[in-house]
């Protein structure tokens, strides 16, 4: 094969791979942001097990989350002022785990007078 054939390969390679990594971190400094409200049923301390509220499109997802608000890598918030029958509001990045009860890593936890 041609060096010069060769060399434009390698650069237009190289170019795209850029182009994807720097569009990776752009995205990555846009933090989506979801809330929705539900009734706590029960207070693990750094976690509490939540019914999300009739309408909302978590309920379609489960109808029980775990919720957890990490605080670094090692930390989780205390969450253990939420008493059972609380309704809250949670907001988190949109993600939630599959699984029986669903699962969330929120931002936050706020409790709804």
């Amino acid at each position: 094969m041609n060096k010069k054939l060769v060399l434009w390969i390698g650069l237009i390679i190289g170019v795209i791979i850029i182009v994807a990594v720097l569009n990776q971190v752009a995205n990555n400094d846009k933090l989506v942001r979801v809330s929705f409200n539900a009734t706590v049923i029960e207070n693990h301390g750094t976690s509490i097990l939540v019914k999300p509220e009739e309408g909302s499109s978590e309920l379609n997802s489960s109808d029980k989350i775990v919720v957890r608000v990490p605080l670094n890598n090692a930390q989780l918030k205390d969450l253990s002022e939420f008493t059972e029958g609380s309704k809250v509001k949670i907001t988190y990045d949109g993600i939630i785990m599959e699984s029986y009860p669903a699962q969330i890593n929120a931002y936050d936890v706020l409790l709804i007078k």
